[in-house]
């Protein structure tokens, strides 16, 4: 996590969105569910403001799985649709497939 903080100093147009799906993710593990929600939705917001369409798609899959994990279902369901849609929009469409297989 230093390292992409530090990365992310230097670069945060490239690195931001990387770092804030990292922080979801620990936040999550650590039982931090306001701090993981934050930190999704900022993850997903920095990769689809500089264009990384499948950061993007990466951040909502794994948002949904968080929600998913945490019984709320309809939530899960409209990012793994926004997963599907940006997966499909980088040409991954058996990951997007993949996704599918969540709703």
């Amino acid at each position: 996590m230093a390292q992409m903080e530090n990365w992310t100093l230097s670069s945060p147009w490239n690195c931001q969105h990387k770092l804030e799906l990292m922080k979801a993710e620990l936040a999550y593990l650590e039982g931090d569910f306001a701090t993981a929600v934050k930190c999704y939705d900022c993850a997903v917001a920095t990769a689809d403001k500089h264009h990384f369409v499948h950061e993007k798609a990466l951040a909502l899959e794994r948002a949904g799985i968080f929600y998913m994990e945490n019984r709320q279902h309809a939530t899960a369901s409209s990012f793994f649709e926004r997963a599907c849609d940006c997966y499909g929009r980088w040409e991954a469409h058996s990951k997007a497939a993949h996704v599918k297989s969540y709703l």
